[in-house]
């Protein structure tokens, strides 16, 4: 079903990148997207295999659920406050009273955290709202298998390369998750050698099924450009009712950056903080401002993620404005 292979990277846990191979080694014919899958691996903690891998693919869905998938740092949290207050007739008190951990829970947290005894599959199976929110940042082919069979509805967050890369980094290096300066960081993301990655196999992937009925992909830079306008598309995606005018006023404002930074239950910083070990000045939610990657990328570093960017566009016919728009 899997291959794997052991590689070198900056974490601080013995890592492997992963292949779907499907049951007859074709690649996981079960997603809506025809394509040599034998060049998509991903990068992951080695208990991830040994401990989850199996019982994702497995994992037991149900008719009324909605996954947040996306690369790491690319509005993921944003996203899910938004998806979790539509889906729920816009329980303020509730979203302002529980933390979003356990509103919305994060399907393979488990092999990041081994050491809490937390059972992430667990606490998605044991949710009771009418319709579960479960987030995920794994790549399609290693998403449970029924999402894909039986069409669950998937939002899909994409955020520019620079943006991801340098927020990617104060996370990795603020959770302990990796050492080492943002000149190694920069390279070994290009080298697919940080979590999550290949980023933009992650990426094209989920662009080029992005018509597909139970597919609302959408991009961090949308979501900073119009945030009206994608909870209105958002909203006809999840069979919403329609928000009046001050309905919408209030819910912008909720999800206003600074307004969730600020929140204990919105933002996770303080509750990540009880769960493991971080820096002093460990921020989950830094910034949010699309293209600050210009105050810490130096030209070098800018130069080497266009150049990576520009090739591995190339062979699939698209440039990153397709993508993001003319986001700078």
């Amino acid at each position: 079903m899997y291959a794997s292979r052991s590689i070198e990277s900056m974490a601080t846990m013995p890592m492997i990148q992963l292949q779907c191979k499907g049951p007859n080694g074709s690649g996981p014919d079960w997603v809506p997207l025809k394509q040599d899958w034998k060049s998509r691996w991903c990068t992951l903690p080695a208990c991830y295999i040994e401990n989850l891998a199996g019982r994702i693919d497995a994992f037991e869905t149900r008719e009324s659920d909605v996954f947040v998938v996306t690369f790491m740092k690319s509005g993921t949290t944003w996203m899910q406050e938004l998806a979790w207050l539509l889906l729920n007739d816009l329980d303020y008190e509730r979203a302002k009273s529980s933390y979003l951990f356990h509103r919305s829970p994060f399907l393979e947290y488990s092999a990041f955290n081994p050491v809490v005894a937390i059972d992430s599959v667990a606490m998605c199976n044991q949710i009771q709202d009418n319709s579960r929110l479960i987030k995920s940042h794994l790549p399609a082919q290693l998403l449970p298998r029924e999402i894909w069979k039986h069409g669950r509805k998937i939002i899909y967050v994409a955020r520019n390369p620079k943006d991801v890369v340098v927020s990617s980094y104060h996370q990795m290096k603020g959770m302990h998750f990796s050492e080492g300066s943002l000149d190694d960081f920069v390279d070994y993301f290009i080298a697919d050698k940080i979590m999550y990655t290949s980023y933009w196999a992650h990426i094209i992937d989920f662009y080029k099924m992005r018509n597909e009925e139970n597919v609302f992909f959408v991009t961090y830079e949308d979501m900073s450009r119009d945030l009206q306008d994608v909870v209105k598309r958002l909203s006809r995606f999840l069979n919403c009712k329609d928000l009046s005018n001050s309905e919408m006023i209030k819910l912008l404002n909720h999800l206003s950056f600074k307004n969730i930074k600020e929140s204990k239950f919105g933002n996770p910083t303080g509750f990540i903080k009880t769960l493991r070990k971080t820096t002093d000045d460990f921020e989950f939610m830094r910034r949010g401002i699309v293209g600050s990657y210009k105050d810490e990328l130096n030209l070098e570093h800018k130069d080497k993620i266009d150049k990576w960017t520009m090739s591995v566009l190339e062979e699939h016919g698209l440039t990153e404005s397709d993508i993001f728009g003319e986001f700078l």
